[in-house]
């Protein structure tokens, strides 16, 4: 728990590189930094649908805010991303600038509780989903005006996406395991995700 909170040995450097149409991957996480972030939220044990997307009926996951397994490790998480991928986003997308972030979540897919995520698209400008393990079949996160989905993504890596209208997205079902992976919503600095900054 000690090397979770204090980010140690967490990054996986590498070159980025884009899979699909504005869809771009990112080395992120050490497979086994993914396997301690997992432990740890199994152990909170605290997934659940996030209230507003539930009232919304805007696909609503099993989630799991980060600053809930720890602040020092969502305030590192922070850090890594302002230094390594911020960077990429206003390469990628020139001109844009980042501004307020939603708080990042897991998402647990499981027989028991979701298998699947429904069509839709992000409240945000760019959103940034890592996969955290990959001991499940089926779960694919799929983009159809891109003919694309996450198969070939490695344990660790994080793709990045624009997330409103061009690039609708779903989660096919699961058919075993478990499916883990963690989101982060990035606006744009003059606006902001209906929810941005939300630490509940």
């Amino acid at each position: 728990m000690e090397r979770l909170i204090t980010y140690q040995n967490a990054v996986n450097g590498g070159a980025w590189r884009e899979v699909a149409q504005d869809i771009v991957a990112v080395p992120f996480w050490r497979p086994e930094f993914c396997r301690e972030v997992i432990a740890a939220a199994d152990l909170l044990n605290e997934f659940k649908p996030y209230g507003p997307d539930v009232e919304k009926n805007s696909a609503p996951g099993q989630e799991l805010r980060i600053h809930r397994i720890s602040p020092r490790f969502a305030e590192n998480y922070e850090r890594h991303v302002q230094d390594y991928i911020y960077p990429i986003i206003r390469k990628h997308w020139w001109p844009i600038t980042i501004g307020k972030v939603r708080m990042p979540f897991l998402v647990r897919y499981s027989g028991d509780t979701q298998t699947s995520m429904d069509p839709h698209h992000d409240s945000s400008l760019v959103s940034m989903v890592v996969r955290l393990n990959d001991e499940y079949t089926g779960g694919m996160l799929t983009f159809p005006r891109q003919s694309w989905n996450t198969t070939g993504i490695e344990v660790g890596e994080a793709i990045l996406f624009p997330g409103k209208v061009t690039h609708v997205h779903w989660v096919s079902p699961l058919t075993s395991g478990v499916r883990y992976v963690m989101t982060g919503w990035f606006a744009d600095a003059s606006t902001e995700p209906h929810d941005a900054v939300v630490a509940s």
